[in-house]
Parts: C-alpha cells; sequence; structure tokens
C-alpha cells in the first residue's frame, strides 16, 4: 500500500493525541457524512463574514461574529467556551478533514480487502433503492397494512448506528417488506426487482465482517481507529458551525436551516410519520463504535 498523502498526514499526530474519552462517535454512513461536510463547508465560507447594505449597515451577521475579540485578533487569552469553537479556517479544515478521513477509510478497506471491494457501500446503494421504491409504490392515498408495515420498519431502523449488523439488518427487513410485492416493484422509476435478492446477499456478506473493532487483526484495527478518530475530528468541526449558525442566524431561521442535517431530518421525519401511523418508535440504541 503507498504512504499517505501529506494531508493525511498532517492529521495523522492530531488523531493519535486524542484521549479515547474526548472521541465523538459518528452514527451516520460515511458517505453522508462525507456529503455533509463540503455542504458545511461551503456554508462557512457563504457565511463567515456578514453582510453590509449600500450604507454600511449590517444587513445579516456573519459567523464571525461568534467567535468573540480574543478569537479575531489570535492574541492574549485564548477563547474559552463556544466562542473558542470555529475560527477564520474552520471551513479549509472541515474540507481538509473530509479528504483524509475519505482516503483513510480506502486505506482500512484495502487492509481488510485488499480487492478493494466494499459490501456496505452496495448495501447503502440497495438500501437506498428498496427505501425508496417502496415508499412511492405504498404512498397510495389510502391508509392501510402496507403503510403500517412500511412505517414500522421505518421506525425500527430510524436510529441505527453506522455499523455492518444494523445495514445488514436494514437490508434483510426492507427486502422481505419489498418481496410479496416484486413483480409490481419491476421497473417501477427503474428499480430492478433483482435487487431484492442482492440485499439479502449483501447483508449475509456484511454479517461476514468483524462485529467490532475489537474483532480485527493489527493492521486493520489501527486503520479503522484512525479514520474513527478523524471522523470524529470532522464531525466536531461540523457540529461547531452548525452550532454557531443557530446562536448567530437565530432570527435569520431560513439560513440557519441549511447548516443543518438533512440525513438527521429525514430521520426525524420518518419517526413522526411512524408514529403518527401508530407504530411506537424504539428506543435509540446505545453509540457504538463508526465500522465498516
Amino acid at each position: 500500500m503507498k504512504k499517505p498523502s501529506k494531508e493525511l498526514e498532517q492529521w495523522i499526530s492530531a488523531a493519535a493525541e486524542m484521549a479515547d474519552s474526548a472521541l465523538t462517535v459518528v452514527n451516520q454512513p460515511l458517505h453522508v457524512l462525507f456529503g455533509e461536510a463540503v455542504d458545511v463547508a461551503r456554508f462557512f465560507d457563504r457565511y463567515w463574514k456578514p453582510e453590509a447594505d449600500e450604507r454600511g449597515s449590517i444587513v445579516r451577521p456573519g459567523l464571525e461574529s461568534a467567535v468573540g475579540k480574543a478569537g479575531k485578533a489570535g492574541k492574549g487569552k485564548k477563547p474559552a467556551g463556544a466562542v473558542g469553537r470555529i475560527h477564520a479556517k474552520t471551513g479549509d479544515e472541515i474540507l481538509s478533514l473530509q479528504r483524509a478521513t475519505q482516503e483513510a477509510h480506502t486505506r482500512y478497506l484495502l487492509t481488510i480487502n485488499p480487492r478493494g471491494e466494499d459490501p456496505a457501500a452496495r448495501g447503502r446503494f440497495l438500501l437506498n433503492e428498496l427505501t425508496a421504491v417502496l415508499e412511492w409504490y405504498f404512498d397510495d392515498g389510502v391508509e392501510d397494512e402496507k403503510d403500517a408495515q412500511l412505517a414500522r420498519v421505518d421506525a425500527a431502523h430510524a436510529d441505527d448506528p453506522q455499523t455492518a449488523d444494523a445495514l445488514a439488518s436494514a437490508l434483510d427487513d426492507y427486502a422481505h417488506l419489498a418481496e410479496p410485492h416484486r413483480d409490481e416493484l419491476q421497473g417501477l422509476g427503474g428499480f430492478e426487482s433483482g435487487h431484492i435478492d442482492e440485499a439479502h446477499a449483501v447483508a449475509a456478506a456484511l454479517r461476514d465482517k468483524p462485529a467490532s473493532v475489537a474483532a480485527l487483526a493489527g493492521p486493520a484495527r489501527a486503520a479503522i481507529d484512525l479514520r474513527n478518530r478523524l471522523a470524529g475530528m470532522l464531525l466536531d468541526r461540523m457540529n461547531a458551525v452548525r452550532a454557531a449558525a443557530r446562536f448567530v442566524f437565530r432570527n435569520h431561521p431560513e439560513i440557519a436551516r441549511e447548516a443543518t442535517s438533512a440525513y438527521e431530518r429525514r430521520k426525524r421525519a420518518a419517526a413522526r410519520r411512524a408514529k403518527a401511523k401508530g407504530a411506537a418508535a424504539p428506543e435509540a440504541p446505545a453509540a457504538a463504535p463508526l465500522l465498516g
């Protein structure tokens, strides 16, 4: 395997220095984290500076107002608490960490599978296909048992941790739900009914992967630990920008919303739909380490 890039190397020391107790657990798919990281970085660049009218009056605040005078000057006493969480280069750091974490993830995959095959990536694609076609097919304007079944499955997986076992379970559940409607789903919006059988096969492959970091061999364990640390560092910075956005744009809710996670909004919406249809949402599972 080739040497890490300079961008990855620049974050390795910072990741290694973080105490285990300070690590942020990422409970969302990596492809979601990476995509939203780019969105948050763009938001940061767009709204870092305030907007003024032709007379110089501030018509829209900027994120820099949340930093505090000490943080802007870069001298003297270090800003305490929330005011020290973002700075002018936070957007650049988010993009850099996104690339470094992606590289660390690829290196981990090549450690456990030299051919680079990633059943989790295929599993996420299949899960997206199954959920999309089932939501469309069942949404016929009539509330019946099919809607209740989908609501129960949505609720069961609304707070799934990012683990191979959780993805496998979701694939099996949605595939079982789709099975009786195989003929009707074939070709609907480009959906292929063969995805139903493949979902079960990919679920089995995912369960064959190590169930925890502790079960991995030395090199793979080190690789996934680095990836998880970098992912946590990335999410920390994204959350800092989101927290600052909620504060700075408290009187501009339409702007603050731009920084929120679409993934988390969809999860909450699914839970609300399930509750409205009479399916009790389960308790959120305990946080689990991010796995492949």
